[in-house]
């Protein structure tokens, strides 16, 4: 057995394993990956969509920008009704990435795989199969199969990533609830040129697929995937044998030379797990919820699940947050998957009619569509993955007292040094954003505030209106406190943002979401405010506690 203590133990090198264990790397948290596989498979486009909001999670190690460089950005979703289209959803075009990056899963887990490989703190043990897992009071031992024989190994804690069949979820036992549709879909991702453009294609009812749906994603390297919904009887491998798969393809892209890249047949799954926390095990990605595709909110909400795990777990093993905090990973994210769970129910029960009065109401209102708005509004295509707010967490105040308290902190444009845009500057610890009148209101604010932010890695932006730039930027800092970075925002872009009036300060979390609105007027509190926030040690809850309490009369 090894002796060792392994801090982390990860299950399964996929997107969702390999993001966590480099989120946690930025933090200086050592994990190990276990994954069961040789190395890495080819196994087509997947989940082959990336959210914008979710490439920030990427970016913050160096993933991001060659996916977004390699990808194919998409703005406009197109959706059709046997044939006419009757609706182009427009995503706005924001800055840093595109609302939505289409790229195949094998090239974000190489990307992943680089980046952990590249780092001293993440090891990868590959074709180890976890085929036993028990846990005490200090630690987990995950008994794996693994090219020298039977392996056990001790951590501290271990994440389940291991994917929407997870052995760990057999081996702890946790409950698996929902259920799997009984419809089959087809996957193929095709090399072909098409005159289509860029953008998604969603077709209900089309003549080359009557009575079913078909959605048509374009992929980097002149790859389009394509998924069909398929009759009950149909068997894709006699259609292959006997022509008939080929005059299914030529009846949606036409008589153009085409490649099969990669296909695959699959059912859908709506189940989530009940905890995604059990002592020192905790479930992320796929094997804590499947939901269809459509929307993609699958691996996006993974690697969610990853940035919301990340920083709770540093905090909790540098002594700085009680064990607490890692019981609002599964308030947080368990919340999450059952928001995905009913905007995909709802999809797929427009998709799928689970009876024959939905199916006449689908029918007519698919009629009603062509000619009328209304109707046409009410046509579920699917509803694309966003990041969730964060509404009923015992880490996030409520929002009544700001509307963006518990939401993904918006962005906008700056200049300052190493970064272009404000959520750049976020993620590495807490970071306060205090909208002050002047800039020695500020400066009072900064050096009272950082004083003491209670052990936690914090960082404090300035925002001030004065300056000549008409884009919120940066300028020197010297009469400010370190830990200070001084924003200008003359034309109130920032503040429009982040609806914020004079004296606002709104304290960002490592994961991007806004957690709190501090006290502008008793900066002091500032590490209190941070402390809620992480579930700070019990001697800094005391202290939190004392100066909330009201003197005596």
């Amino acid at each position: 057995m090894n002796s060792d203590l392994i801090p982390v133990g990860i299950v399964g090198a996929g997107p969702v394993g390999m993001a966590l264990a480099a989120r946690l790397a930025s933090f200086g948290i050592p994990s190990v990956l276990f994954e069961r596989d040789p190395e890495l498979r080819k196994q087509g486009s997947k989940a082959c969509l990336i959210q914008g909001d979710v490439l920030e999670v990427l970016d913050k190690f160096g993933c991001a920008e060659t996916i977004g460089a390699e990808g194919v950005t998409w703005t406009t979703a197109r959706t059709y009704v046997r044939g006419k289209e009757i609706r182009a959803a427009e995503y706005t075009r924001r800055i840093g990435y595109g609302p939505f990056v289409n790229i195949s899963q094998f090239r974000i887990e190489q990307l992943l795989l680089e980046t952990v490989e590249a780092g001293a703190l993440t090891e990868v043990r590959w074709s180890h199969e976890i085929t036993g897992v028990e846990q005490d009071g200090e630690a987990v031992t995950v008994t794996a199969d693994t090219p020298d024989g039977p392996r056990s190994y001790r951590c501290r804690y271990v994440v389940a990533c291991d994917g929407v069949r997870s052995p760990m979820r057999a081996l702890t036992g946790v409950e698996w609830t929902g259920y799997s549709h009984q419809d089959r879909f087809l996957i193929t991702d095709l090399k072909v040129k098409l005159p289509l453009a860029k953008e998604r294609h969603f077709h209900y009812d089309p003549p080359f697929n009557p009575g079913r749906q078909l959605v048509m994603h374009p992929q980097p390297n002149d790859i389009w995937r394509i998924d069909w919904q398929l009759a009950p009887d149909t068997d894709i491998e006699a259609e292959r044998a006997d022509g008939r798969f080929d005059a299914r393809v030529r009846a949606v892209i036409g008589d153009v030379d085409y490649e099969i890249d990669w296909l695959s047949t699959y059912r859908f799954h709506q189940r989530v797990v009940e905890k995604f926390r059990l002592g020192r095990i905790f479930f992320a990605g796929d094997s804590a919820h499947s939901l269809p595709p459509y929307g993609s909110r699958g691996m996006n909400s993974g690697i969610q699940d990853a940035d919301n795990l990340a920083w709770k777990l540093a905090l909790v093993m540098q002594g700085k947050a009680e064990d607490a905090l890692l019981d609002t990973y599964h308030d947080e994210r368990h919340a999450a998957a059952k928001e995905n769970l009913a905007v995909t129910e709802a999809t797929i029960k427009f998709m799928v009619p689970p009876n024959l009065a939905r199916r006449i109401a689908r029918k007519v209102l698919l009629t009603l569509s062509q000619p009328f708005q209304g109707a046409r509004d009410k046509v579920n295509s699917g509803r694309m993955a966003e990041p969730y707010t964060y509404t009923a967490s015992a880490i996030v105040e409520s929002a009544e007292r700001h509307p963006l308290l518990g939401a993904f902190a918006p962005d906008a444009r700056i200049t300052a040094p190493g970064a272009a845009r404000v959520r750049e500057l976020y993620g590495a610890g807490f970071t306060g954003l205090y909208f002050a009148p002047d800039r020695a209101t500020g400066r009072a604010f900064a050096e009272r505030a950082l004083a003491d932010t209670r052990g936690l890695a914090a960082r404090l932006i300035v925002v001030l209106r004065e300056g000549e730039l008409a884009v919120p930027s940066a300028g020197p800092a010297s009469d400010m406190p370190g830990g200070v970075t001084v924003l200008r925002d003359r034309d109130g872009v920032l503040r429009e943002a982040y609806r914020a009036d004079e004296g606002t300060c709104l304290v960002v979390r490592p994961d991007g979401h806004v957690a709190a609105l501090a006290d502008a007027g008793r900066p002091e509190l500032f590490g209190a405010t941070l402390a809620r926030c992480a579930v700070a040690t019990a001697a800094v809850a005391a202290e939190d506690r004392a100066e909330r309490v009201p003197a005596a009369a």
